[in-house]
Formats: structure tokens, sequence, C-alpha cells
């Protein structure tokens, strides 16, 4: 699987996450600051279509840099989410997708 397939891959990840955390209220339960559903979709869509940006034009610079700080974005995501549940012990908004980013990215890890 090439580098821009596991961006792929990790963007599809992201995105359920994300839908998974506006339906579980996630921006009036995030521990440093709640905000605005709009503030948390803006901000997420934004970074999102920035990394989509990445995966679509391939005379970005810095294309492959890009790349590898999202997978460890997304690795440093799905491990926050279940330290998170540790701590509330219970459920977290993103918890059940929060999984799929460390599967993917251990799957990423080991194959490089």
């Amino acid at each position: 699987m090439t580098l821009a397939n596991f961006l792929l891959l990790f963007l599809a990840i992201q995105f359920v996450h994300f839908l998974e955390e506006v339906f579980t209220d996630f921006h009036k339960k995030f521990p440093p600051f709640k905000m605005p559903l709009w503030v948390f979709v803006t901000f997420d869509l934004l970074f999102q279509g920035f990394f989509w940006l990445v995966w679509w034009n391939e005379a970005m610079i810095y294309r492959e840099t890009w790349m590898h700080v999202f997978a460890l974005l997304m690795f440093a995501n799905g491990i926050w989410h279940i330290v998170w549940w540790a701590i509330e012990k219970k459920y977290v908004p993103g918890l059940l997708t929060a999984p799929l980013h460390l599967i993917a990215f251990i799957y990423f890890y080991f194959s490089l």
C-alpha cells in the first residue's frame, strides 16, 4: 500500500470519527474547553480539507512529510480518546471509532 493510500485510509477513518463526535456532542464535552458546534465543525473541516489537499496535490511541497504527520496525529487522536475513556470510566465522544486510528497506524507502521 502506498503512502497516499494510507493517507486516504486515515482520512476516511477520520471522517467517520468526526461524524461520531458531531453526533455525540464532542464539542460540549472536550475536557480542555467547550466550544460551539460551528467552531468544532469549522476547525475539523479545515483540518481535514488541508489533508485532502495533501492527498490530491501530488506536487505539494513536503507532501510525504505531511502524510506522515497526519498518520502520527491520528495515532495520537486514537490514544487520547482511549486515555480519556480510561479517566472517565464511561463512553466519551469518538471512542467507538478511535481504535480504528490505532489499527490503521499499526498496519501503516509495520508496512513501512
